[in-house]
């Protein structure tokens, strides 16, 4: 197994990417921490790492609010001693045109996606610095490479991870931590999209600029989350790997 005896954090692991990325992490060794905004998600994802016999801490946290943080990172701390890896996976959008986006909604799209992926890896490399050894991993879009109407405030988000997966690498790895992040493909497997009435149009649109014309799927995204946590992949970092089916090709 290719992270035994880890322990992984994953945000936003009651559904979608982070589920079925929590769920292969605990298939390969690792014992898992899992945060939500909602409990149903996170109880039903908790029983399915049971199922590989590892141990699961799961937390209802907003990983936009400071103290929740904080929490995650104690708890975890309080449970296993040691923090192995992060993966930077809760995020949020909401589709509407540039002209007519509202402030309310951006303030969450970057309280979310970015600043919640600043401070959830500025607390969480605080732990790793101390045992010179971490993986940081954010889950990124393909959007933020290739620019896309309606969602003007999570493209910008996701650039901001883009750019600060680089820095945060530079920072970072001289302590023993590698941070990479992975450019996913649009998948309607992820609550958000469910929830946000994705339009039609936009699917078709997405998928015809694809080369492999598909969307993404959860599980096209797990492999390479397991290669970026693990030891094999010691002399990679600072990079945004792209998973997408060929949409950000040069």
């Amino acid at each position: 197994m290719k992270l035994k005896d880890k322990v992984a954090i994953i945000t936003g692991g009651g559904s979608g990417i982070g589920k079925a990325i929590a769920i292969s992490m605990a298939k390969e060794g690792a014992d898992i921490v899992i945060t939500d905004l909602v409990e149903e998600r996170l109880t039903a994802t908790e029983r399915d790492i049971k199922a590989y016999g590892r141990d699961v801490l799961a937390l209802k946290s907003d990983v936009s609010i400071i103290a929740d943080i904080k929490n995650m990172v104690n708890k975890t701390m309080e449970r296993f001693s040691k923090i192995d890896i992060l993966v930077n996976n809760a995020g949020v959008y909401t589709p509407g045109l540039f002209l007519e986006k509202d402030e309310a909604a951006f303030d969450r799209v970057v309280a979310v996606n970015q600043k919640g992926v600043f401070f959830c890896t500025q607390l969480v490399a605080i732990e790793m610095v101390k045992r010179r050894y971490g993986k940081i991993i954010g889950i990124c879009s393909s959007t933020a490479r290739i620019g896309v109407p309606m969602y003007s405030d999570y493209v910008g988000t996701k650039g901001a991870m883009l750019a600060m997966t680089r820095a945060m690498a530079a920072e970072l790895s001289p302590h023993g931590i590698n941070v990479n992040a992975i450019a996913c493909g649009l998948t309607p497997e992820t609550s958000t999209f469910r929830l946000t009435n994705f339009p039609l149009e936009d699917i078709n649109f997405m998928i015809n600029i694809t080369p492999m014309r598909r969307t993404g799927t959860v599980d096209d995204y797990t492999a390479i989350a397991i290669l970026l946590a693990s030891d094999e992949a010691s002399f990679i970092t600072g990079q945004t790997i792209s998973v997408d089916g060929g949409v950000s090709m040069p």
